[in-house]
């Protein structure tokens, strides 16, 4: 193979790699977006160092739509309502981007049949 062809070829992959560094930077970053629901227990937040105006870490245990248990780790300003059920917007690569709190009822069928109204 000749040196011109070995640097085409070196070109080649060199794009083929930027190709793909770029397709997954926009699937973490724009990809499509999941919900994790979670009811807030504040004995299982922590404070942090306070960082980009975040000052509490909760790890709860969670549930995709499907009922599909899962584990949830997000960063709060504020202590949340105590039992409070959450709809966690999740993005792949970065995790939770944003939560907004749901009444009971409106939690998805499986969510709901997993953590009942009193648990």
């Amino acid at each position: 193979m000749s040196s011109r062809a070995k640097r085409l070829v070196g070109l080649g992959a060199a794009a083929l790699a930027l190709a793909v560094l770029a397709a997954l930077a926009g699937w973490a970053l724009y990809g499509k977006p999941g919900h994790v629901y979670v009811r807030i227990d504040n004995a299982r937040a922590t404070a942090i160092e306070p960082r980009a105006g975040m000052e509490h870490e909760y790890r709860l245990d969670g549930f995709s739509a499907d009922g599909a248990p899962t584990e949830a780790t997000f960063q709060t300003e504020r202590v949340l309502r105590e039992g409070a059920y959450l709809d966690l917007e999740t993005k792949p690569l970065r995790g939770v981007v944003g939560w907004e709190e749901v009444p009971f009822d409106e939690l998805p069928a499986p969510v709901r049949e997993k953590m009942g109204q009193g648990a």
